[in-house]
């Protein structure tokens, strides 16, 4: 089967990504649509399709072109997985033209093998970063 990757958010299925986000992911469940719409238009959006322009997956960046990349809301719907279409979505993503910057970003609590085979490595020095989090926003 032939897969297409795209950064058209008009081809996005925003419901879907919602269901999933919002029932499905353990880092963002109970976001509101409202706010899934907000981060999609707010970020650098990539989905995966099928021949028939089905998406089959969905991954977000946010980025200032220069310095870093944060990879965000990776996932294949549960039904595609075991395909590839992970890898084929990360590879994309880290080989764009566009993201070529110094430092990129992401957060998981249980896919560091597969995030590895792209690069991505524990901090070397955590202690030099910080976070915040507003217990109230997901």
């Amino acid at each position: 089967m032939k897969y297409t990757i795209s950064k058209d958010k008009s081809k996005l299925n925003v419901d879907a990504i919602y269901d999933y986000l919002h029932y499905k992911s353990y880092w963002a469940k109970g976001r509101s649509i409202e706010r899934v719409k907000k981060s999609i238009e707010n970020s650098i959006c990539f989905g995966i399709y099928d021949s028939n322009d089905n998406m089959l997956g969905f991954a977000r960046v946010i980025t200032d072109h220069v310095v870093f990349v944060y990879l965000m809301d990776l996932f294949v719907f549960d039904e595609h997985q075991g395909n590839g279409l992970g890898t084929m979505l990360v590879k994309h993503i880290v080989e764009s033209p566009d993201l070529q910057v110094r430092l990129w970003f992401l957060g998981t609590a249980d896919a560091h093998g597969f995030y590895k085979k792209f690069g991505f490595s524990s901090l070397d020095n955590p202690d030099r970063f910080m976070f915040k989090r507003d217990e109230n926003y997901c």
